[in-house]
């Protein structure tokens, strides 16, 4: 468990998949799994509350829709863009290390942003 900030956009990685569990339904009333791509965002820490204190940096390898688009009770799917200066964004991360070193979202990849991922938006009262 880690308070950790993105330093990296989210980028894609080469593997597809398909979100276990999930389902979406067309207007016809025919089903189809929900396509996805992995990704992963480079993050720096600013604490860990449990594991490896001498953690400074990870990688979090987690998924997007392939296929754009917003569906009811879709998937609670995260991306990260540093970039954003309009908020400054940490994160509340639970996570697994994976056997290659990358770290993924305690309980899966389905719904990380209700589960395992959760931001800490603080906004500055600086004038910029």
């Amino acid at each position: 468990m880690v308070i950790a900030t993105p330093k990296s956009k989210t980028t894609d990685t080469k593997e597809q998949a398909f979100l276990p569990g999930i389902w979406q339904q067309d207007n016809n009333g025919r089903q189809s799994r929900v396509e996805s791509i992995g990704v992963e965002t480079v993050f720096a820490v600013s604490a860990v509350l449990k594991g490896d204190k001498a953690t400074k940096q990870f990688t979090l390898h987690h998924y997007r829709e392939a296929k754009g688009g917003l569906f009811l009770d879709g998937p609670a799917l995260v991306s990260f863009d540093p970039s954003d200066m309009r908020k400054r964004s940490c994160f509340l991360l639970f996570l697994v290390r994976e056997p290659d070193g990358r770290y993924a979202p305690t309980g899966g990849q389905t719904d990380p942003g209700y589960k395992a991922i959760n931001s800490l938006t603080f906004e500055s009262n600086h004038a910029h």
